[in-house]
């Protein structure tokens, strides 16, 4: 039994799937299987229980997922801890992120980091801003990429990046011959939206509310999971929707889609890197946060 065996039945017992499992890690479906097998053999009894496609921990797994969590976190900290007393940049780098930050921002970064500081693996794991920071505070991440500051003495910040949220539609739509639109014009359309319970979309309904159109007053037609399924659909004309200008960079400058702002409505946002609060970051931390801030101040 090794380290790498451990953090693949905490990848299943978090997942709960061994496809997304594997995803998760980068190894096959079937070497997963293979080192459940080996533990299962291992410990004499079954530690996960398979119900169609998804899994569940046995009480004996559930005993070993803590344990294993345990063994893995407590491996984490020490490595932080030496490489923080030797200075060195380099390292395992785990960076939990929000849509946004993890989909459109910090890749390109992340890639310009790596051939500065060749030494540094880092691992970026998509989420929501709940899910970062409880990894945060678990120590299982060492830095966060979310919209909002969490009110945790616990959780440090800086902000490294400005968002802005704008209306987008196909190069056909009337909206499209205009710089901007009122709320009124935005209430009569309708809409793409993402679903019940999405971030993204609780930011762009209170930014909307702020200005007078309240979310009982949307026209919403399309409700879908992902944000690039609503640049997909607006694309393909179901409607209108807003959305980060960074989700849609690219569609504008290939001139599928057309963004407008909203009339006397500012809809900016921030975007922090977030990491456990204490005295001294690690040189590699440290080294990321100021890498990225070089790339692209904020405003």
């Amino acid at each position: 039994m090794n380290l790498a065996t451990l953090q693949t039945f905490i990848a299943v017992a978090e997942k709960k799937n061994l496809s997304l499992a594997a995803q998760d890690i980068h190894i096959t479906q079937p070497a997963i299987s293979k080192q459940l097998s080996v533990l299962e053999s291992h410990f004499g009894t079954a530690l996960v229980e398979r119900k169609g496609r998804g899994v569940s921990l046995t009480p004996a797994g559930e005993v070993f997922y803590r344990h294993a969590r345990e063994i893995v976190d407590l491996m984490n900290r020490a490595e932080r801890d030496i490489r923080q007393m030797s200075g060195e940049i380099r390292g395992r780098m785990i960076i939990w992120a929000s849509t946004i930050p993890g989909h459109y921002i910090l890749p390109p970064i992340i890639g310009t980091f790596k051939k500065e500081y060749p030494d540094v693996q880092t691992v970026l794991h998509i989420g929501d801003s709940k899910e970062a920071i409880r990894k945060l505070l678990e120590e299982s991440a060492h830095l966060g990429a979310v919209g909002m500051l969490p009110n945790n003495k616990r959780i440090e910040g800086v902000k490294f990046f400005s968002d802005e949220l704008v209306v987008i539609v196909p190069p056909e739509h009337p909206f499209a011959n205009y710089p901007e639109i009122s709320l009124d014009q935005l209430a009569r359309e309708p809409l793409v939206w993402r679903e019940t319970g999405s971030g993204t979309r609780s930011v762009v309904e209170s930014h909307l509310a702020r200005g007078g159109l309240t979310p009982d007053k949307l026209n919403i037609a399309l409700e879908l999971g992902s944000t690039g399924a609503v640049v997909t659909a607006v694309e393909a004309g179901a409607g209108v929707s807003v959305v980060s200008r960074w989700a849609v960079l690219k569609e504008q400058a290939l001139g599928k889609i057309i963004t407008v702002k909203v009339k006397d409505l500012s809809m900016q946002r921030d975007l922090y890197l977030v990491y456990p609060g204490r005295k001294n970051k690690s040189p590699m931390v440290e080294a990321f946060i100021q890498f990225a801030l070089k790339q692209n101040p904020p405003a």
